[in-house]
């Protein structure tokens, strides 16, 4: 019978994987903080217009950290991150264009009475 030997773990693999989970609940804690940071600034007594602007960047900065660290794009070739850039950017482009397209001022209401 030969005995298995658990394998050796490497001292920097496990401080780099130690780092890295560090990293993850440090975000975790500093998107509940700008979540909450959102649901204040709803409540401010604020234009609509600058609620939405401070809204839409904490929102899109939410998205790229989760992004980044959560799905590992961080630690991935960069081809990958510009693709998934790329890849957004089109949706939104995309998005943009069919709201002009739809928007109810460029709709001729008079057929519907």
């Amino acid at each position: 019978m030969s005995a298995h030997a658990e394998p050796a773990i490497d001292a920097n693999f496990l401080a780099e994987e130690t780092r890295r989970y560090h990293h993850f609940i440090t975000l975790a804690l500093w998107l509940a903080v700008i979540t909450g940071a959102e649901i204040v600034v709803i409540f401010l007594p604020l234009p609509v217009a600058l609620v939405l602007t401070v809204l839409t960047v904490m929102s899109v900065g939410k998205f790229f950290a989760v992004v980044l660290w959560f799905m590992h794009l961080i630690y991935d070739a960069r081809l990958l991150f510009w693709l998934f850039v790329a890849g957004m950017g089109l949706a939104c482009a995309t998005f943009t264009a069919l709201i002009a397209l739809f928007s109810f001022e460029r709709v001729d209401t008079a057929w519907f009475s």
